[in-house]
């Protein structure tokens, strides 16, 4: 095998990691020596406010740390704050039922 495959992988067989800059995403610090972070990105048209709220949750009670939501035109990225806004209702209920 050339060595040009090896260039993402330090070894086929055995688990290891690449040292990374350590960077905070809010509060929480990723790469570095901090845990494998797990994330994902919604697949739902950014203007289904509610398909995307729900994909986000589910992702959310799978373990996903990290969501990205894409914005590809204006209107769509207008559209994040009440995205923004139904999770928080969202999870401000959830907290009150625990």
């Amino acid at each position: 095998m050339s060595e040009s495959n090896w260039k993402y992988c330090n070894d086929y067989v055995n688990f290891s990691r690449f040292k990374t800059r350590e960077v905070n995403i809010g509060d929480i610090a990723l790469g570095g020596d901090n845990p494998i972070r797990i994330q994902s990105m919604t697949t739902t048209d950014t203007m289904d406010t509610i398909g995307t709220v729900e994909q986000t949750i589910r992702m959310v009670k799978s373990g996903c740390e990290f969501i990205r939501i894409t914005a590809p035109t204006k209107k769509s990225a207008e559209n994040l704050k009440q995205i923004k806004s139904e999770l928080r209702i969202y999870y401000e209920l959830l907290l009150k039922c625990k």
